[in-house]
């Protein structure tokens, strides 16, 4: 058995003198690092080098890091979801991308190797330039490295994109039910967990998609726990995260996840958009026109009344058909009636999309919003 707490001897495979680069063998078995969720779909055998020097890394790369300082986070989410704790010295396998998380951080990928900071749990490596008072800072870490293939070409999430169209597409109308939010933690996962639940107990086979966000799995795990017969997110694509990625980039990621999902089982599709609706990517996505023409039908939901309000108003300008607001909203009774004296759309409460029959009544409003829409088509 081979004796893993022996130094390995790390020998310089080749250097790019013109860019000062060294690619090196890598300094430890990958096998007794912590891996990150981010990186759950690259092939880690094809890591067989360590890229060093002045190299510029890009969002998406492998790095191998040393973690130097616990803060915000302490334990990384494994591609299996288990939340292992780290200790300092630790070394970790995560991806390098750029966060817009109001709750928390906004960072970028950082210029080069120096040391910078892990700002989501499942294991994204940037450089912080803003922190939310209600967090500590961020977790601190040492890259030691990008991980590259045999021949030293650094391995990048875009890579092992596993989206595919299904061999044989469904030849039905497949409702696309939208649910975006106000801002961060207005409720939106929740609210597509409930409408989930609530079709598939009223014997619908239902798939979803997180189109835009930064990598973690807990969002997939809710899905995948409310009984959703498929489940993928953008790192599925390729993308540790979607915050400075192109709105055309974004609208080409929706049609993908939708082929991907579109299949002879599939009844209805539930996806998600992340962040406010005010947030830079979210905003454009929302505002293309290929994302409203394939959208049959938007749940809104909302942290208080105004916002609630503002953004039923908004979405319906752009041509969005609202069936209704849910979310945090939804529980606080005074918001409620707040919202109600305002707005003929209805509340969606928790409770109601989880019960007998609600699964059937919402597919039926998609249905006929389907219907209508094609009209208006022809």
């Amino acid at each position: 058995m081979k004796n893993r707490t022996q130094s390995r001897k790390i020998e310089l495979v080749k250097t790019q003198v013109e860019n000062n680069i060294q690619i090196q063998p890598l300094p430890v078995e990958l096998d007794t690092c912590k891996r990150a969720f981010t990186t759950r779909n690259v092939n880690l055998d094809d890591a067989q080098t360590l890229v060093t020097g002045e190299v510029k890394p890009k969002a998406g790369d492998l790095v191998l890091c040393e973690v130097t300082r616990l803060r915000q986070h302490c334990r990384i989410e494994q591609p299996n979801g288990r939340r292992s704790r780290m200790f300092v010295k630790d070394k970790i396998v995560v991806c390098y991308g750029n966060r817009y998380a109001p709750d928390q951080f906004e960072s970028i990928v950082p210029e080069d190797l120096s040391a910078c900071h892990l700002v989501a749990g499942g294991g994204v490596a940037s450089h912080m330039r803003f922190k939310s008072p209600k967090v500590k800072p961020a977790t601190e870490i040492q890259p030691l490295g990008l991980l590259g293939n045999k021949n030293g070409v650094v391995l990048n999430l875009e890579q092992y994109n596993v989206l595919n169209s299904p061999q044989v597409t469904s030849s039905k109308d497949i409702p696309i039910l939208l649910v975006s939010g106000s801002s961060m933690n207005a409720g939106k996962t929740t609210t597509v967990a409930s409408l989930i639940r609530g079709f598939v107990a009223d014997g619908f086979n239902v798939s979803a998609a997180k189109v835009t966000g930064t990598g973690s799995g807990g969002d997939l795990w809710h899905f995948i726990d409310a009984g959703v017969s498929a489940a993928i997110d953008f790192t599925d694509a390729g993308l540790v995260s979607t915050y400075l990625v192109s709105n055309q980039s974004l609208v080409k990621l929706f049609d993908e996840m939708i082929a991907h999902l579109k299949t002879p089982q599939t009844d209805v599709i539930v996806v998600e958009v992340a962040d406010g609706i005010l947030q830079g990517e979210t905003k454009a996505l929302l505002e293309s026109s290929e994302i409203i023409n394939a959208t049959t039908a938007m749940i809104y939901t909302a942290g208080d009344s105004s916002s609630a309000l503002y953004g039923d108003n908004w979405l319906q300008s752009l041509g969005y058909n609202v069936l209704g607001i849910s979310g945090v909203v939804s529980s606080n009774p005074l918001g409620v009636q707040e919202v109600e004296k305002m707005t003929s759309t209805p509340i969606f409460k928790k409770k109601e999309t989880v019960a007998a029959g609600f699964g059937h009544h919402l597919f039926d409003l998609l249905s006929a919003s389907s219907l209508a829409t094609r009209s208006v088509k022809k």
